[in-house]
């Protein structure tokens, strides 16, 4: 059978190197709008957020008052009098890239892309991809600040190398569970909901792993552990109930009881080894982002997680201090 020839590709041939990208905008934003909703900033904010509160007073109630240059609806706050849009205060607000490249931008991210590969993907540059990603990750941050454990909960703790020890004067390598090494508490409940918390260097105290999980464990918790006595504080903080196990690999009764916790321990390390170059100091973004996704693709049937992080990321009123020179 021939092949049907497109009927848009002389029109689109034709086309100088200054008009091409009017058809290609337009393209992108019909795709954005079958894959999340909506194709325009504008479009997203009458839906997500139909009437903004102020960003400078919070106040609830305002009134719409002309538009931008851009045409984009501005609001007067009838409390503190100043203007602004849906878009003042969060991370989308100077940006000069449209809603589909966010969009293509958040997906990416979503599959754990790199900053290069998002770069040359949205057409923007490594900088640029650098201060969104961050951007994203610094909004979303707050949401394992808020995850609450309860009923039935595993608790364990993993270790990653801090690489930016070996720059440092008298650095020496070390075996075993030594002060080179970052600790990671990390805790899932029956209900899949999972924290994961950096919790310094080396073998960790029982106040560090309370400071790092009680905020986030609900009183009375069943707690399933490997026997580390530095999980006691927290099991009696919360007034909990111990399940523990010997920590031994050849017995399936602990292989078993610990499965939950050590499948999640190992996705975490693949998700972390993922990042190359990431900075230590940035682990916990990255972690709170990886708890953030865990949620979010659980429920990727109901709510597409594209649509579902440019949401958040539109609701939230969250700047991210650029670190370019001013």
């Amino acid at each position: 059978m021939p092949r049907r020839e497109n009927p848009y590709a002389g029109m689109v041939e034709g086309l100088t190197d200054a008009r091409f990208g009017e058809p290609s905008s337009v393209v992108a934003a019909r795709r954005c709008r079958e894959q999340v909703g909506f194709g325009t900033f504008d479009g997203a904010a009458e839906a997500w957020k139909p009437d903004p509160r102020c960003p400078w007073c919070h106040h609830g109630h305002n009134h719409r008052d002309s538009s931008t240059p851009s045409g984009r609806q501005r609001w007067l706050c009838a409390e503190c009098g100043r203007t602004h849009t849906a878009l003042t205060g969060t991370v989308f607000e100077e940006s000069k890239k449209d809603f589909p490249t966010w969009a293509h931008f958040v997906r990416l991210m979503c599959h754990n892309a790199q900053i290069d590969l998002a770069a040359e993907v949205c057409g923007v540059s490594h900088q640029t991809a650098f201060e969104w990603r961050h951007g994203v990750m610094a909004t979303l941050g707050a949401y394992q600040e808020r995850m609450a454990l309860r009923d039935r909960c595993w608790i364990d703790e993993m270790y990653v190398e801090d690489s930016a020890l070996r720059n440092t004067p008298g650095y020496r390598p070390m075996r075993g569970l030594s002060r080179n090494q970052i600790c990671i508490s990390v805790a899932i409940d029956v209900h899949k909901r999972p924290v994961a918390v950096v919790c310094g260097h080396g073998k960790p105290s029982g106040k560090r792993v309370g400071d790092a999980l009680e905020a986030h464990v609900a009183e009375g918790t069943t707690f399933l552990h490997d026997k580390e006595r530095a999980h006691n504080p927290l099991i009696r903080a919360v007034r909990g109930t111990s399940i523990a196990y010997k920590a031994d690999t050849r017995d399936p009764d602990y292989l078993e009881g610990m499965k939950m916790v050590d499948s999640l321990c190992a996705w975490i390390r693949r998700f972390i080894e993922g990042y190359v170059g990431m900075k230590q100091e940035k682990l916990q973004e990255y972690l709170n982002w990886y708890v953030y996704l865990f949620r979010v693709k659980r429920a990727d049937e109901r709510w597409p997680k594209t649509a579902r992080v440019l949401r958040h990321l539109m609701l939230t009123d969250a700047r991210y201090r650029s670190s370019r020179k001013r």
